[in-house]
C-alpha cells in the first residue's frame, strides 16, 4: 500500500512529537525536541531555515534550540564553502537515543503506573465496598501485563552497545 502525503506528514508529526516529549521529560523543551527530531530526520545536514519550515518554529526560536543542541553535543555546526550559511547534522547515535527511549517509558510510564495499580489494589483488598473487590481481579490482570511489559523494556536496556569502529 503506498502512503499518501497526508500519511506522511502524519508520521512525521507523531516522531517530532515523541522527541518533543522525551526532551521535556529529560528537562529541555518540546522546541529543542522537535529541531533535534527534524534534524535526525533530514537525509541531508540542514539549514536554520530548513529547520524552521520544517518543524513550523520560528528561524530566532530554531537558532536558539541549535545553540543550545551544539553546546550539549547532540547537533553538529558546519560551513560549506559554496554557502555562508551554517548547516547541521545529529551527533547522536540511535542506539543511544533508543535506549534513552526505553528507558523514559520504563521510568517515568510504567513504573509510575504500576505503583498506582500496587496502591490501588492494597486499597481494594482492604476496602469493605463489594465493588471495588470486583475490580481487584482486573487490577491484578492489568498489573501482570504491566510486570511483563517492565521485564521485557529491562532486557531490551540490558542488551549491550555495539562498540562503533
Amino acid at each position: 500500500m503506498t502512503k499518501t502525503y497526508s500519511d506522511i506528514i502524519k508520521e512525521r508529526e507523531a516522531i517530532l512529537g515523541t522527541f518533543e516529549a522525551l526532551f521535556k521529560a529529560r528537562g529541555l523543551g518540546a522546541l529543542h525536541g522537535r529541531v533535534f527530531g527534524a534534524i535526525l530526520l533530514a537525509v541531508d545536514p540542514m539549514t536554520q531555515d530548513e529547520i524552521s519550515e520544517f518543524t513550523g518554529y520560528s528561524v530566532p526560536a530554531v537558532s536558539s534550540a541549535i545553540d543550545e543542541l551544539v553546546r550539549v553535543g547532540l547537533v553538529a555546526r558546519q560551513k560549506r564553502q559554496d554557502s555562508r550559511k551554517n548547516y547541521y547534522s545529529s551527533r547522536a547515535n540511535l542506539d543511544e537515543i533508543m535506549r534513552m527511549v526505553l528507558k523514559t517509558i520504563h521510568d517515568d510510564y510504567v513504573l509510575v503506573v504500576l505503583n498506582k495499580l500496587q496502591s490501588t489494589k492494597a486499597d481494594a483488598k482492604g476496602s469493605q465496598d463489594p465493588q471495588m473487590c470486583e475490580h481487584v481481579e482486573f487490577i491484578e490482570n492489568y498489573e501482570a501485563k504491566l510486570k511483563d511489559l517492565e521485564s521485557y523494556l529491562k532486557r531490551l536496556l540490558d542488551v549491550p552497545l555495539e562498540e562503533k569502529k
